[in-house]
């Protein structure tokens, strides 16, 4: 198994996890050298000092890839795509306001700066006060990348040249996700900012132009009991359907709610229900069945029936808040990585059981689970090995052979 991770320090980093040991063997493994370190240190003369213990768990190897240790250039939002090379790199998004494509050897391939970064800004916005600029969103194919900030600046631009779509949505975004199959199509929501769909194509351009019109816009749920008003309060989006045209959609709410929204159907929820005792920061859909794992505040990570909307399972031993989810390619194992600065990976069926997991140092705010690393099973090695040692004896006895016809001829 093999993540990339992208944390509030502006690192990015390659963790390898094998996938044939266990979580238990590796921790029996860590626990036998720690006792081995303390016997050794207990045994140590006078004035002689102990080598440092090796604490880490056996099958996992953590490199970087890219970057420094500065708060400044903290990582966003970050996700994959192809460079225009073919090879496959990483756009990120930085708290100092660059949007950088690093290759998946740390080269540097791109980089925009948005100049509106360096302001201060203090603007009060439904009783709220936004003190600074900051990505909630960000996607990048070949040729374009999309970006949108907290302030509702949505930009739609080239790596090839500095012409830019713009737009300007309401204020206290909240998040940004992209259409899986068509890149240029987005949603936006956040803070009494209701969830909204719009094709980045149809943008202006840097100049003048009419504001677009989206592919959908949503009304606010009725009002409750009391005939007040519900507050809005989206704080993840996910597209559930291939069709960008008229998306089907989840979201999730800082009021505990996950609603489920069809554009052919209407423009207020289909399904809306409270799932949570806290706010749900964080959402992931699987495009292998009609599942949604969510994240509250708390460190909470669950998994629901999108069908019935019903919560049928839990993932334990996390501490902190989740800040990223990702799925393995067939939808079996999940990766979660948050304030706590782990990478925890488990099982996604009925068991949910911890497989593995890698400390990183760092509070990690994005995780991307490597899907064209494919990984062995133990069953794989072993053939592979039984291959290579026929192979090597094959070869043997061909050099025995061509010795005995040279000792033969002399």
């Amino acid at each position: 198994m093999r993540f990339y991770t992208g944390d509030e320090s502006g690192l990015i980093k390659c963790i390898d996890i094998d996938a044939n040991m266990s979580l238990l063997e590796a921790q029996a493994q860590a626990a036998k050298r720690t006792k081995a370190a303390a016997k050794a240190k207990a045994n140590l003369k006078a004035g002689e000092q102990a080598a440092a213990a090796d604490t880490s768990l056996a099958g996992v190897e953590i490199r970087t890839i890219d970057g420094r240790v500065n708060r400044s250039n903290g990582i966003q939002q970050m996700c994959t795509t192809k460079w225009a090379t073919n090879d496959r790199a990483f756009a990120v998004a930085r708290k100092n306001g660059n949007i950088d494509v690093v290759g998946f050897e740390g080269e540097q391939l791109f980089t925009y700066t948005d100049e509106k970064f360096a302001e201060r800004v203090s603007i009060k916005y439904n009783g709220r006060t936004i003190s600074e600029r900051s990505y909630v969103g960000l996607s990048a194919s070949d040729s374009h990348f999309l970006s949108c900030t907290n302030m509702g600046e949505v930009r739609y631009q080239s790596f090839a040249t500095s012409e830019a779509k713009l737009m300007k949505l309401p204020l206290d975004a909240c998040r940004m996700r992209t259409h899986n199959e068509r890149s240029s199509v987005f949603a936006v929501g956040g803070r009494e900012h209701e969830l909204s769909v719009w094709d980045a194509e149809t943008l202006q351009e840097s100049g003048a132009g009419a504001k677009p019109t989206p592919i959908f816009r949503a009304k606010n749920v009725a009002n409750d009991f009391l005939n007040l008003r519900v507050p809005v309060w989206i704080t993840d989006i996910q597209f559930t359907s291939e069709d960008a045209t008229n998306p089907t959609l989840a979201v999730s709410t800082g009021h505990k709610q996950i609603r489920l929204y069809d554009a052919r159907a209407q423009q207020r929820p289909v399904n809306d229900w409270e799932v949570s005792k806290h706010p749900i920061y964080h959402l992931q859909a699987s495009h292998v069945r009609p599942e949604l794992y969510f994240a509250d505040n708390m460190g909470n990570v669950q998994q629901m029936d999108m069908r019935t909307g019903h919560v049928f399972g839990a993932f334990k031993g996390i501490a902190g808040a989740v800040k990223s989810i990702s799925l393995s390619e067939d939808g079996a194992k999940i990766a979660v990585a948050g304030l706590d600065r782990y990478v925890r990976v488990f099982e996604t069926g009925s068991m949910r059981r911890p497989l593995h997991r890698a400390y990183v140092k760092q509070r990690v705010s994005h995780v991307v689970w490597d899907w064209e690393h494919k990984d062995f099973s133990t069953q794989e090695i072993e053939e592979q090995e039984a291959e290579d040692i026929w192979e090597t004896m094959d070869k043997a006895a061909l050099k025995k052979k061509s010795n005995k016809r040279k000792a033969a001829a002399i």
